[in-house]
Formats: structure tokens, sequence, C-alpha cells
């Protein structure tokens, strides 16, 4: 029986890479309107965002099959070693779950410290960077995974050459959807038991951190930017605004996806609350080029000392470590009194 687990998309900004990364990087952006660029399409031009995978008890376990974002069969037809990850989004659902010498290449991004969570990874393992087809096919890679919003060409000069290439949707807008593609990964990499402690770690813990709400409690009203792009519907910032209880101001005054505001609308929409993301070190600048704007200093979350600053690799994560966005958001919320929020 083939399980269908449905994915959709939270974008992040990913930072331009050095010289090495370069195509690597540029594969990323794609997803990356919170950053100032605007998203050109819909979440589902970006391929299917059904990811299906069979998980029957069969033995021997091997050939393992799923359908990917392109609704291509990908056929692993026995353990691998050796995984090559193209974008940021794979890259961190892999060191999540499978052995980091298993992996042999990454994205570009990973090996930028201010924004990358798995740079200590990279830091002790030292993978290439895969930022092109031959340097990949060289690595004799047994699995590559690439993200929906890598570039076609890339994808399929790699497929041409027999080697299994998965496209990971990565489009997210839910939770949940977050915690399904971990199993899907674990699947594809043999690394079941691994993907099932993962999964259930990252319920668990978001559980307790939708959980610190107490019951009654009003509603806070919180507006996300990045830049000057705030985050709709159809987002996954506003699935976490939504189940930990809050209102995406965004989405309550019809932006779907990320779209350009102007600091007026934001006064007229008053928020409560502002999230935002800076690079480590940075949190007070940012804040300060926001209480800058005479009427974004008006708004209830300028007064109320509301506006939340946390590092890029906290905000844009689209992966497991999406927790450490849900975390710090509900300690911030209900974790400790409002009038000592600050950045992280």
């Amino acid at each position: 029986m083939v399980a269908h687990l449905r994915l959709w998309s939270f974008v992040p900004p990913i930072l331009l890479a050095t010289l090495v990364g370069t195509v690597a990087t540029a594969v990323d952006r794609l997803a990356s309107p919170p950053g100032g660029l605007q998203l050109a399409r819909a979440a589902s031009d970006y391929g299917s965002s059904s990811i299906r995978i069979n998980e029957a008890e069969t033995t021997p376990p091997y050939p393992r099959e799923s359908v990917d974002s392109d609704d291509l069969r990908v056929r692993v037809s026995g353990p691998v070693s050796r995984i090559v990850s193209q974008s940021r989004t794979t890259d961190e659902y892999l060191y999540s779950i499978v052995s980091p010498r298993t992996l042999l290449a990454v994205s570009g991004s990973a090996y930028q410290q201010s924004s990358s969570n798995v740079y200590s990874y990279v830091a002790k393992f030292h993978p290439v960077i895969a930022s092109d087809p031959e340097r990949v096919l060289r690595l004799d890679p047994d699995l590559i995974f690439v993200s929906s919003t890598a570039r076609a060409d890339f994808v399929s000069l790699v497929r041409n050459t027999g080697v299994p290439t998965y496209r990971m949707f990565t489009m997210f807008t839910n939770l949940d959807q977050v915690a399904e593609s971990i199993r899907a990964v674990g699947y594809l990499t043999g690394a079941d038991e691994a993907a099932r402690n993962e999964e259930a770690r990252f319920r668990s813990e978001l559980a307790t951190a939708l959980g610190m709400r107490t019951p009654g409690q009003a509603r806070p009203r919180i507006l996300g930017l990045g830049g000057s792009a705030c985050y709709g519907r159809d987002t996954l910032f506003n699935d976490i605004v939504e189940k930990l209880g809050g209102v995406n101001v965004g989405a309550e005054g019809g932006v779907k996806g990320y779209e350009n505001v102007g600091s007026e609308i934001i006064l007229r929409w008053d928020p409560e609350w502002i999230v935002t993301a800076a690079d480590p070190g940075k949190s007070e600048q940012a804040r300060a080029r926001l209480l800058a704007d005479p009427a974004i200093a008006l708004t209830q979350a300028a007064r109320q000392g509301h506006i939340l600053v946390f590092d890029n690799r906290i905000l844009f994560s689209m992966s497991p470590f999406t927790l450490s966005l849900v975390n710090a958001m509900a300690r911030e919320l209900y974790g400790k009194p409002h009038e000592a929020a600050g950045g992280v």
C-alpha cells in the first residue's frame, strides 16, 4: 500500500554563497521571498505536493520506491552510504537522520555560518559543494536529493545517468507535513529507526511548545516580516502562528504567500507582535531599523516592546530545525512576562 504524505511550503531565504557554491545557492534563492525576493509562482507550480512512499513491511526491505514531486518513480536498489544533497532543506533533513559521514556533497548554503543550521557538520566532515552535475557524479553517489525548486537542467542531467534522484517537494505550509517528510527521507535512505525517533522527537517537542498557551488566553496578533515582505496564508509561518493560538496579521489582511507591504499598511493592521530576522548578533540593528520607520513605531508591537528578532537560521528553516522557531515564539508569547520579551 502506498502512503500519501501531503507536503507544502515554507520559503527560506538563502544568503549568497561563495563563488564555488553559486549555482547551489541560486537554486535555493528561488524559494526566498522573505529576504526581499517575490514569490512569482504558486507552490503547486513546483511539482506535486504528494510524496508517496511504500511503507509496507516486506522482506527483503529492498528495493524501495517512491514517487517524487515530479511524479517520477525513484527506485533505490539497496542500502545507501553515499548521499548527495543539493539544497538547504534537504541538507537539514539528512543531517537530522543519517550519519553525517554518508553525506558526500551538500548545498553551498550549508557552509554559510551565519545562516546554516548544519555548519558544525560540514566544518567537521568537509563534504564538497553540489554546485554542478559533473562534480556530483564524480562522487559516485548511491542517492541524490534535490529540491522541487532546483534547476531543471541540473536534475535532468543527474537523472539521465541512472543515479536515483529524488526531487523533494520543499514548499511546506504545514508543520504536520514537515514531520511527515522526516519519515519519507528516512524510508529512502534506509534510516527508518532514526527517522521514527526524529519524527517522535519533533512531534513531542512541538506538542510541548503548542501547549504553553493558557486556555482562554487572548489570541496574540502577529505579523511576520522578511525585509519588506510579510507572511500571509499558505505559508509555514501562518501555520505556526495559528497552531500557537495566534492570529497571522498578514493573512488577516488578505495576503496569500509572500507580498511586499508598506509601513502605512502595517500601521493600519496594527499588530501586537512583529517577528523578523537578522544575522547573528545583528538583532538590535534590525530592531532599530524597524523602529526608525515612524509608522511602524506607532504600532502596538513597537510601543509594547514586542518586536522579536530571531537569527536567520531560526526564522527561515523549513525542516526539523523549524522547532527552534516554534519554541522561541512560544517562549516569547507565553513563557515569560510580555514586558520582558526581546530578540533572540
